[in-house]
């Protein structure tokens, strides 16, 4: 039996972004668990915008999640053996999400920030800037149903060119 080659350099960086991603979803992870328990201890619960905070928490978790899932994935197709691929457009549902939840609480004060929010000299500037997130929001939601519609499609089987 002939030894197994070595990985080559794509299969390799492959393998790499693999294992940052898992890496990066698991501290991801660990930092909400972190801040869902500081959270509960210092009574969080009590706040006008705990329905706000435990939101944007779970879109942070699922965040973590498909991290956690593109990593394995990247690491199983670096080893030969790729595992199928997700029916639904997780990646682009989960942006578009992560971006609207940003804007409404940027633009509805939901959310205590330590970031002065951005102030605008003139009407015609604020007119923009609310245009602008306007028209940001509904490419997310764009976005989400795109990924909604990937999931709804019809699923094609490829030809095997191999007999």
């Amino acid at each position: 039996m002939a030894p197994a080659s070595p990985m080559d350099a794509r299969h390799r960086g492959i393998q790499m972004f693999g294992w940052l991603s898992v890496i990066a979803g698991y501290g991801l992870a660990l930092l909400l668990f972190r801040g869902i328990f500081i959270g509960i201890t210092r009574g969080f619960a009590g706040r006008p915008q705990a329905f706000w905070i435990l939101l944007g928490y779970l879109l942070f978790l699922g965040l973590a999640v498909y991290l956690f899932t593109v990593g394995r994935r990247a690491i199983s197709i670096a080893k030969g053996s790729p595992r199928p691929r997700a029916r639904f457009g997780w990646g682009r549902m989960l942006l578009g999400a992560l971006l609207i939840f940003g804007a409404a609480t940027t633009q509805f004060h939901l959310l205590p920030l330590r970031v002065k929010p951005l102030e605008y000299e003139n009407q015609p500037q604020a007119t923009a800037g609310h245009v602008t997130t306007i028209a940001i929001c509904i490419g997310c939601v764009f976005l989400i149903f795109s990924g909604i519609w990937k999931g709804f499609g019809r699923q094609t089987m490829k030809p095997d060119l191999d007999r």
